[in-house]
């Protein structure tokens, strides 16, 4: 799973009582605008709860009166303003989405023998009523699920149980049981793999309402393409210069089978903004790509999600000395504080940016309190660098705002934001290491 949380900037107006400081109260994100009024209140009754359509889909306005408190939005939004959940169905490490017609996916692609050495096997797999069930709580918050299923690589997984969809065929593949990738991709040459893909796509329309269906198009190298004698005769009649004409080609017939759905693609961006086509989405996530991407994108008329590494990986360790896998910087409740989706770029220049993406890698994180622990309070930071403008923003008002919502979480939940070196859950693979 890649990516799990998404936010779309958007303006957010909020009146607040006098008699608190603007660095005093604890929204978060932090407002577009406040207007400070001689007015008090000794009670936040709330006396009025209405739908705006002209504050825009994500905006709200929150009025503080002597007599109570008056809420105005354009839409049911969660607490963080987080409005999008990117949902990572497939990867090398597992198949999670049930597909009719291809059981090998629940009972060989959905197992892995082990997780980083640990010698315990794991496996499973949704359902659809499982599914539909989270499109619909999140629904009730106004979050949107959108679903990812990674094309042409990242799919070792699907290699164990078909390997016949692939360009030389392994009988012998496992599901990935280590971090990384492969250079195992489908065969575009194949008849099933379309057939395949037309089955999946059919069924993520069935559970989920978005229209977005997240194809992944990330860590795709083309060597065995290159060699595909099948990929090597339809390059040749279709007169392609070179194997990334070929995912260009591929990309497009992906989207057109898509489009019999309503549905429109979103991919990872490799740097490459050939392969890609205009009016599409894709998102910056390579450290080295991400200030680069937002010229690159413009120019090929693209549509840019930030979601830079060095500020929005949430999976890695936000404090020094923490479990690592060898190659992962640390990222402190600062550095994800201090992402400017822009990279001081004017709007001129950036109004193709559409928001902000956090990201979480289950593969490295073994459970629910592993993900916790490693996700907040830094996606409380990725929330508001994508919300706030920011000439708003206050490291010092912040840091003070996300130990009055620790309070909050602790008495509500019974969870404790508090983040040091020590107190991170074990990981039980560490001793294998």
């Amino acid at each position: 799973m890649k990516h799990l949380l998404s936010i779309f900037a958007g303006i957010l107006l909020c009146a607040i009582l006098p008699s608190v400081a603007a660095d005093k109260y604890s929204i978060i994100p932090e407002p577009g605008r406040t207007e400070l009024k001689p007015q008090a209140t000794r009670t936040l009754k709330l006396l009025s709860d209405k739908a705006e359509a002209s504050l825009g889909k994500d905006a709200y306005r929150l009025a503080v009166t002597p007599g109570g408190v008056h809420l105005a939005s354009g839409g049911l939004m969660a607490y963080y303003k987080f409005n999008k959940l990117h949902l990572h169905l497939t990867d090398n490490q597992g198949w999670r989405l049930p597909v009719p017609g291809y059981p090998r996916l629940e009972s060989v692609a959905s197992k892995r023998a082990e997780t980083f050495g640990d010698g315990i096997p794991h496996g499973g797999m949704y359902t659809r009523e499982e599914l539909k069930e989270l499109v619909a709580y999140c629904a009730e918050r106004g979050i949107e699920v959108i679903p990812e299923i990674d094309v042409p690589g990242h799919n070792e997984a699907l290699a164990a149980a078909y390997p016949e969809f692939f360009c030389f065929p392994k009988p012998d593949m496992k599901v990935r049981t280590v971090a990384g990738n492969s250079k195992e991709l489908v065969c575009p040459q194949k008849p099933e793999v379309w057939k395949f893909y037309a089955a999946v796509f059919k069924e993520l329309k069935d559970i989920f309402p978005s229209k977005i269906v997240h194809l992944g198009g990330d860590e795709a190298p083309t060597e065995l393409w290159e060699k595909c004698p099948l990929c090597r005769q339809a390059r040749a009649r279709a007169g392609m210069r070179d194997e990334q004409e070929q995912m260009r080609a591929f990309f497009a017939r992906m989207t057109a089978l898509l489009a019999k759905n309503g549905q429109t693609p979103q991919f990872w961006y490799e740097g490459n903004a050939g392969i890609y086509h205009p009016g599409e989405t894709v998102y910056a996530w390579r450290q080295d790509q991400a200030r680069q991407s937002i010229d690159k994108t413009k120019k090929a008329g693209l549509n840019l999600i930030m979601a830079s590494n060095e500020y929005c990986y949430l999976d890695f360790p936000q404090i020094q000395g923490q479990y690592n896998w060898g190659w992962m910087r640390t990222t402190t409740l600062r550095k994800c504080y201090e992402l400017d989706p822009a990279f001081g770029k004017s709007p001129q220049e950036t109004g193709h940016i559409r928001g902000v993406h956090a990201a979480a890698w289950a593969e490295h994180l073994p459970d629910l309190n592993h993900l916790l622990y490693r996700v907040y309070p830094r996606a409380m930071a990725i929330a508001e660098a994508g919300w706030s403008p920011m000439d708003v923003r206050s490291w010092d008002n912040f840091r003070r705002k996300v130990a009055d919502h620790r309070a909050f979480v602790l008495k509500r939940f019974n969870y404790d934001l508090e983040r040091t070196k020590e107190n991170e859950p074990p990981f039980r693979w560490e001793n294998k290491k």
